[in-house]
């Protein structure tokens, strides 16, 4: 039976709900050429941001009450964020819901908890809206070169056909966040290669990830997951 990651970490499966995370990011899902930097990579993207959720741990102050939501900001309009709302929709992460709000704007950014920055956003002042940002328990994320650089917490980069993330050291220091270290481990840098494996898996969605995903123990355990 699939792991269910709404499920809390004091579940006796977690372990293996963790691995099977770890494993996801591992083989660093492939998108198909045809799409390009469409639908389905986007759809793939929504899938490494529902799992950013479960690997960061924010402080209470950042929720109302134990059952308020997770946000997602996604900065950026078009088909690109419409694809990872429809992958993300009715979404929970642990005992709370995932709301998903989209927008062009930067204003009110900090009573998010994750905000995804699209490579379609344009801002001549991005460095400025990150700075903000800072010592506020926020994720950032973005899709293009200097994200990092710019001040940015994860950046999605593309190794080959394959969808890999970059971790801005610190952000490990950041406004109370924790930083799962397995998932620092995961991150790559700018100079290391894309892993490959002989079987990569494929999924469009959260509920796609779980049900599609079988956890191989003999991979786990080579890459310390187990």
């Amino acid at each position: 039976m699939a792991p269910n990651p709404s499920q809390p970490k004091t579940n006796p499966d977690g372990k293996r709900i963790f691995a099977v995370f770890a494993l996801l990011f591992l083989l660093c899902l492939p998108f198909g050429a045809a799409h390009g930097a469409g639908y389905e990579e986007y759809e793939l993207k929504a899938g490494f941001l529902y799992n950013f959720f479960n690997f960061i741990k924010w402080p209470d102050r950042s929720f109302d009450s134990p059952k308020s939501p997770y946000i997602l900001v996604i900065v950026g309009n078009g088909e690109k964020n419409r694809a990872i709302e429809h992958a993300l929709h009715n979404s929970t992460v642990g005992v709370r819901p995932l709301k998903i709000i989209t927008t062009n704007s930067v204003e009110d950014l900090d009573k998010a908890h994750m905000v995804f920055f699209l490579e379609s956003y344009k801002n001549p002042d991005l460095a400025k809206v990150l700075a903000q940002l800072k010592g506020k328990p926020v994720i950032t994320v973005g899709e293009e070169k200097n994200f990092i650089t710019l001040g940015g917490d994860i950046n999605f980069v593309q190794k080959g056909a394959k969808i890999k993330f970059q971790i801005n050291p610190a952000s490990t220091e950041k406004a109370e966040l924790k930083i799962s270290s397995r998932l620092l481990m995961l991150a790559v840098g700018p100079e290391q290669s894309a892993i490959d494996y002989d079987r990569p898996l494929r999924a469009t969605s959260p509920s796609t990830i779980t049900s599609n995903l079988r956890l191989n123990q003999e991979t786990a355990r080579d890459h310390g997951i187990l």
